[in-house]
């Protein structure tokens, strides 16, 4: 076996040496450990399927991403009364708010447990206007996403608590405006957010259909 990866190994060319080398050499080595430490293999072919999915200077690809058009979910002026509304983008539910002469959407259901978050308070928190669920009161962000949370020195006595972020939890959408219409445009992010797990399926609340 092995003198037949040296057979493949040989380059025809000094520029496919790299190629050749990038692409067998992990491949070589699932074969020889799979030979002699064979409860290892699964953990050495992990390792493998990501050294193939980088491209050749070291660098991971990156995720594809998909595409949505805008889909037009109500009228300027009404969201400006109501200040909030709810829609279902491309089966994915929605909340759009307009706080401060500015719009912004996120998924419907709250990260932590899917709350409703169409149904929760905005608050300033840190100078940051979040909506808080009205199941469990997490705060989050409605320009970035970000949970919010309160954090103290447990060692020093006289510290004061402080806002922190837990990174993004709720997924943005894009919301524009044309001619007075309200467009939200899906988030094609590929990073995995907490709040897709409620976005679809059993967690829907919204029954209208899309448009």
């Amino acid at each position: 076996m092995l003198k037949c990866f040296r057979n493949c190994l040989r380059p025809s060319s000094l520029h496919t040496l790299p190629l050749q080398y990038g692409i067998l050499f992990p491949q070589l080595l699932v074969c020889l450990v799979h030979l002699h430490f064979g409860h290892f293999s699964s953990a050495v072919i992990s390792v493998t399927s990501f050294y193939l999915s980088m491209n050749l200077d070291g660098s991971a690809q990156d995720p594809e991403k998909r595409e949505y058009s805008s889909v037009c979910v109500g009228r300027e002026d009404d969201i400006k009364k109501s200040e909030r509304m709810t829609a279902v983008v491309h089966d994915r539910e929605v909340v759009i708010f307009y706080h401060k002469g500015e719009y912004h959407a996120m998924d419907i259901r709250c990260y932590h447990s899917g709350g409703p978050l169409h149904l929760g308070d905005i608050e300033d928190f840190d100078g940051r206007p979040c909506i808080v669920c009205p199941w469990h009161k997490y705060k989050i962000t409605l320009a970035t996403g970000e949970g919010l949370y309160q954090s103290i020195n447990p060692k020093d006595p006289s510290a004061k608590p402080k806002w922190c972020s837990k990174g993004v939890k709720q997924r943005i959408h894009t919301v524009t405006v044309d001619n007075g219409n309200i467009y939200v445009t899906l988030s094609s992010e590929p990073f995995k957010c907490d709040s897709d797990f409620y976005a679809t399926g059993d967690f829907k609340v919204i029954k209208s259909s899309s448009r």
